[in-house]
C-alpha cells in the first residue's frame, strides 16, 4: 500500500484533527502521523495508535533535525500538511518538493492575512519559547541546506522576519511555498487561497470540514437557556496582555454579566483543569474534553466567542452567536459580526441584549461547504499517487 504521512507540530497542534480524518483510510493506505513533539517541544502527547493501524514518529526517533532526510526514512509516497505557515510545515514542503513527493494541503481553520499583527509580550515570551524557537530554527536551516546553499539564503528574509516578530511564524511569506493540492472548508476562503497563498484555481478542492459535515447533518434540537463560551488559547498565545490572572478576571467578567448560566468549551490547547481549579460548578460548566462541540452547542441556547471556527457551528445548528469585542480584538481572523452573520459584544452587559434573539438565519454556507470531507480527502489522495 502507498504510504501516506501526515504531518502534524504536536498531539495538541492539529494531531486532535488529524484522527478522524485519517482514521478510516487506514484499510486503503499505510497512514505515518509524524510529528515533532520531543524534537521540538520537549513533551511526549501523541498517543500510540497502532491498534488503529496508525504508525506515530517522533522526528527525534528518526535521528536526524532535516525534513529531507526524515521522509527518505519513512519512505512517504504522499505528505500532509494543516497549515504552511508553520515553520516546521514549510520545512516539510520544501522537503517534498525537493524530493518530487506529492503533497496535499488541508485547511485547519480560519485564515488571514495578519502583516501588522504584532505579538504581546515578546520578550517574556521569546524567554519562555527560547529552546522551542532554537530547534525549530535549527530543523528549519537543516531542511533547507540538505536542499541546498541557495534555498537557505533565499529563506534568510523570512527567518528574519520571524525574529522580529513572532507572528510571522504563522502568516507570512506563506506565498513562497505551496503543496500540490489544497483542501478548503469555505467559500470565502477560494479568494485568500489564490491571492495570499498562491495556489491556482485548479488546485483548490472544495472540502469542507468534518465538524462542520456533522453539524449539517444534526436534527434540531431544544437547548437549556445556557450561554455556552467557545473559547481559545488568547491569553496564553500573548495575543491578550496579562496572563492567566487577566484570563480569569476576564472569565469572571462574563460570568457576572451573563443573563443566563455560563458552559464552556475549552479549546484542544487549553487546560481544563485551570477552569475547573479557578470557578466552582455552579457558576461554570466545564465540559469535558472529549465532548463534540456540536453537541455542546446544541445544548446551549446562545453561543459566544471571539474568532473561532466552531462559532461556524453555532451558525449551521442556528444558535445566535455574540462576538466579544471588549477586549483587544486586533488578531481576528474570523469576523462573523461585521459579516452581519453574528452580534457585536462591545461591553459585558451587551450579552442582555442577545438574550432577546432565540435563533439565526445567517447563511452558513459562505463559511462552510455542506460536503463530505471524507469522499473529499479520499478523491485528492487519489489523484495525487495517479500521477
Amino acid at each position: 500500500m502507498k504510504r501516506v504521512v501526515v504531518f502534524f507540530p504536536s498531539w495538541r497542534y492539529f494531531g486532535h484533527f488529524a484522527l478522524p480524518l485519517f482514521d478510516p483510510l487506514t484499510a486503503h493506505y499505510e497512514i505515518i502521523f509524524l510529528h515533532t513533539e520531543k524534537a521540538i517541544y520537549g513533551w511526549d502527547d501523541c498517543p500510540d495508535l497502532s491498534d488503529k493501524g496508525i504508525e506515530t514518529v517522533d522526528l527525534q526517533s528518526l535521528e536526524t533535525f532535516s525534513f529531507v532526510k526524515a521522509l527518505e526514512k519513512v519512505r512517504a509516497d504522499v505528505v500532509v500538511v494543516f497549515d504552511k505557515g508553520w515553520v516546521q510545515d514549510r520545512a516539510l514542503l520544501h522537503a517534498a518538493k525537493y524530493l518530487k513527493t506529492p503533497s496535499l494541503h488541508i485547511q485547519h481553520g480560519i485564515i488571514a492575512r495578519l502583516d501588522t499583527v504584532e505579538t504581546k509580550n515578546r520578550f517574556q515570551r521569546a524567554c519562555n519559547e527560547f529552546i522551542k524557537i532554537m530547534r525549530t530554527f535549527r530543523l528549519y536551516d537543516a531542511t533547507l541546506m540538505n536542499i541546498g546553499f541557495g534555498a537557505w539564503v533565499k529563506s534568510l528574509s523570512f527567518q528574519l522576519r520571524l525574529l522580529l516578530n513572532p507572528n510571522d511564524y504563522y502568516y507570512n511569506h506563506r506565498n513562497e511555498t505551496v503543496a500540490d493540492l489544497a483542501c478548503i472548508i469555505g467559500e470565502r476562503d477560494q479568494a485568500f487561497f489564490l491571492e495570499q497563498e498562491s495556489y491556482r484555481a485548479e488546485q483548490l478542492v472544495p472540502m469542507g470540514a468534518l465538524q462542520f459535515q456533522k453539524a449539517y447533518a444534526m436534527e434540531p434540537k431544544e437547548p437549556e437557556q445556557r450561554i455556552l463560551l467557545i473559547s481559545q488559547p488568547l491569553f496564553e498565545d500573548h495575543l491578550l496582555e496579562g496572563g492567566l490572572e487577566a484570563k480569569k478576571e476576564h472569565i469572571r467578567q462574563i460570568i457576572e454579566s451573563a443573563p443566563l448560566p455560563i458552559a464552556i468549551k475549552p479549546h484542544p490547547r487549553e487546560d481544563r483543569q485551570w477552569y475547573m481549579e479557578n470557578f466552582q460548578p455552579a457558576e461554570l460548566r466545564v465540559y469535558p474534553a472529549d465532548k463534540d462541540i456540536n453537541e455542546a452547542i446544541q445544548e446551549c441556547s446562545h453561543a459566544i466567542g471571539y474568532f473561532s471556527t466552531a462559532l461556524i457551528n453555532a451558525l449551521i445548528l442556528k444558535r445566535p452567536v455574540g462576538i466579544i469585542r471588549w477586549v483587544d480584538d486586533h488578531a481576528y481572523v474570523l469576523n462573523l459580526d461585521t459579516d452581519e452573520a453574528a452580534f457585536t459584544l462591545n461591553k459585558p452587559e451587551d450579552l442582555l441584549s442577545l438574550m432577546q434573539v432565540h435563533s439565526t438565519a445567517a447563511d452558513p454556507a459562505n463559511y462552510a461547504f455542506d460536503r463530505d470531507a471524507g469522499i473529499a480527502l479520499k478523491d485528492s489522495l487519489a489523484q495525487l499517487l495517479k500521477h
